[in-house]
């Protein structure tokens, strides 16, 4: 199997990317020489410490171990792991453009849309923070790069152990995506359907994931005595109900009661408030459960088990307050661009404005991508419907379609950070509609 870094000395494009990816990436590191911490941060670093001491004793399970095993390999250190997540996102800059070569894009045109999707500033903001979101893009880049490159009608058995490796390592970053593997083999077998596909060597794909996942959550269920892949499963869920918390079952209804007291607490404050200094609604939730914590004398991992009790029924009492809350909040959440960094960080005076008029051109753009992506989603359903074939283009829609529904349904609260990963894509397949069906002469 050829890898793209093989031809990495043998390629012009190649090596455009890569000096360019290096001399943007150490620009910035001039101007913005700092390691973000958010407090999502804190819970990778204590299972990092965990991992490098090579003792999971008594782990609370709020995170899962692939993103802490990549600080672990740094030594801890958050500033290797940004360094680390640096060269990770130029390789993925190289996937992305051996991928754009499989739309039948020639390579001058190739490093043109690459460097053009590398030129957004979240992507490398997202490089300097300590989140999932750096190294979820470069193993999705690496699945999607194998996707385009015909993998659905591979019959390579070392195909398949690579993707499933990858897919398990993707689960145990962000247990979330254990619903991939899933969906990929249901696309491998539409694929030039046959009964006799439905039951083929290609289960393979399943064994890391599914090891991940139900591995993981065995360890939780010895440390938490919960069998989840997390304990923010339950926390999660219940960001849904923020805005019917209170329209719960009796049995809940004193965490009902409590939830809605902060959150109409915070809606006052809001109002008072610039709005960029305004809580989000969605985090209702946390503060919220360090009352119940404290109430009930109960750990965390009891809580959030207690708080994912009370979400499914405060959900199966109001299902439209909850089909709302997915299609007009969550679901729509998914697509708004969004950059993560410490404005005030930069290393000298004014620079951080100069970014800022950037990013606020910018997020007009991926907005104006986003959307003519939503749009190309019926599009190529109803072309599916009508050709009965499966292309590049109908595998990333489904996937990147399923991925923003699936979010919406299990969590709210964040969900542009589940977007990031595949922005690019979104921004390719547009580019691809653009040269087949508009005819766009500069993509042909």
């Amino acid at each position: 199997m050829r890898f793209p870094i093989q031809n990495c000395f043998l390629s012009r494009e190649i090596k455009v990317l890569i000096v360019s990816g290096l001399v943007f990436r150490l620009f910035l590191s001039v101007l913005y020489f700092h390691v973000t911490i958010f407090p999502d941060s804190e819970g990778y670093l204590v299972l990092a410490k965990k991992i490098g001491d090579f003792n999971l004793a008594f782990y609370n399970g709020e995170r899962s171990p692939g993103y802490p095993l990549l600080i672990a390999l740094a030594f801890g250190s958050t500033v290797l792991t940004v360094v680390y997540q640096l060269f990770l996102g130029i390789i993925a800059s190289i996937f992305w453009y051996k991928t754009i070569l499989n739309f039948s894009f020639d390579s001058k045109k190739a490093l043109w849309i690459t460097l053009f999707m590398q030129s957004f500033l979240q992507v490398h903001f997202y490089e300097r923070i300590i989140l999932v979101e750096s190294l979820t893009v470069f193993v999705v880049s690496l699945i999607f790069y194998f996707l385009s490159n015909g993998y659905l009608e591979s019959r390579s058995v070392k195909k398949d152990i690579l993707m499933g490796l990858l897919l398990g390592y993707l689960v145990l970053i962000k247990p979330f995506y254990a619903f991939l593997p899933f969906l990929i083999y249901g696309l491998i077998v539409m694929k030039n359907f046959r009964f006799s596909k439905i039951i083929s060597l290609r289960l393979l794909i399943f064994i890391f994931p599914l090891t991940a996942y139900f591995g993981w959550s065995y360890v939780n269920k010895i440390n938490t005595g919960y069998f989840v892949s997390t304990t923010f499963f339950g926390l999660n869920l219940s960001q849904n109900c923020v805005y019917f918390a209170e329209k719960t079952t009796s049995e809940y209804q004193r965490i009902g009661t409590i939830y809605a007291r902060h959150r109409d607490e915070i809606i006052a404050d809001n109002q008072k408030t610039e709005p960029h200094n305004r809580t989000d609604l969605a985090m209702t939730i946390w503060d919220a459960q360090e009352e119940l914590a404290t109430e009930n004398n109960n750990s965390f991992p009891e809580i959030s088990a207690a708080l994912g009790k009370y979400a499914i029924a405060t959900i199966k009492k109001n299902p439209k307050d909850y089909a709302q809350q997915v299609i007009c909040r969550s679901w729509f959440d998914f697509w708004k661009p969004k950059i993560y960094w410490n404005y005030n960080d930069f290393s000298f005076p004014f620079v951080n404005k100069f970014f800022l008029a950037i990013w606020y051109f910018q997020s007009i753009m991926l907005w104006i991508f986003k959307v003519a992506f939503v749009l190309l989603i019926p599009f190529h359903l109803i072309l599916f419907l009508k050709n009965r074939m499966i292309t590049n283009e109908f595998v990333f829609v489904i996937l990147i379609f399923s991925t923003s529904v699936i979010q919406a349904l299990v969590t709210y609260g964040g969900n542009t950070r589940f977007s990031f990963p595949f922005e690019y894509m979104m921004m390719l397949l547009v580019f691809v509609f653009l040269r087949k069906t508009v005819n766009v002469k500069v993509l042909n």
